[in-house]
This record gives structure tokens, C-alpha cells and sequence, in this order.
């Protein structure tokens, strides 16, 4: 099931263009989300939890609006970039790549948005968590 539906995209961009950029075909469509969504997920992975946030239960207005919004641009993008990649639209490149700014500076910390944090229950398989010690010191005298 998509994340993203039809009313996202009106925001951005007429339905014709997007038809025609995705050859009126809902795989492409899709195909193009499941990229920039699994783009996304590698910034978001490490400090939130990606399963909460991706959850295609959610009623609309309960999605985050910026993850939404960044979403819609990297897969109009991808869909640009899948007919001629030397070619893409400057607007479409430059929200682009303010998206991807934006995802670099929240997975270094820089911004915080209001997303549902990865929560680290001790005892369990925390992937992507590094666990951190060293051997107990050792006197060389005798």
C-alpha cells in the first residue's frame, strides 16, 4: 500500500504533467515512491523509527507534513530522472537536493523534526547500534 496518494502531488504539480511523467502507469508511480521512500529511510533509520512514521494506516492529516512534502519532490524527481536523466527540470533538481540537505542534516543531528523516535530496548537486537568498552587495564611491572 502507498504512503503518498493523489492529493499530494496536486500541491506540486498538474495532474497531466505527472501523468505524463509516469506514463499513466500507477507501477511507475509507485516504483518511483518505493525509491525515494527507501532513500529517505537510510537518513531517518538510525535515530527514528521508520515504521511509525512510514505507516500506510495513517490517516492523512496525521502524516508529517515535511516528511510528505520532501517525499512527493524526491519521487517526481526519480519519475523525471527515469525519462531523460541529463534533462530533469531545475525545479524539480533543486527541491531535489533540499530534500536531501534536509535529510543530511537531520540524520547528523542538526534538526529535529517531530517524528516518532527509534526507541533502544536493552537485552534486544538494536541494529545499527554500536556497543562501546575495552579490556580491563593491565600493568606491564612485576
Amino acid at each position: 500500500m502507498r504512503f503518498l496518494n493523489d492529493n499530494d502531488y496536486k500541491k506540486v504539480i498538474r495532474q497531466w504533467i505527472k501523468n505524463l511523467i509516469s506514463y499513466e502507469s500507477e507501477d511507475v508511480l509507485e516504483d518511483a515512491e518505493l525509491a525515494a521512500q527507501s532513500e529517505m529511510e537510510t537518513y531517518l533509520v538510525s535515530r527514528y523509527d521508520t515504521q511509525a512514521i512510514f505507516n500506510t494506516g495513517q490517516e492523512p492529516e496525521q502524516r508529517s507534513a515535511l516528511i510528505v512534502m520532501y517525499l512527493v519532490d524526491m519521487a517526481l524527481y526519480h519519475l523525471h530522472a527515469n525519462i531523460q536523466p541529463n534533462d530533469v527540470p531545475e525545479v524539480r533538481e533543486n527541491r531535489y537536493k533540499q530534500a536531501i540537505s534536509w535529510l543530511k542534516d537531520v540524520a547528523a543531528g542538526k534538526i529535529s523534526p517531530v517524528l516518532p523516535v527509534k526507541v533502544i530496548v536493552p537485552g534486544e537486537d538494536n541494529t545499527g547500534n554500536i556497543a562501546l568498552g575495552c579490556n580491563p587495564k593491565v600493568s606491564e611491572r612485576f
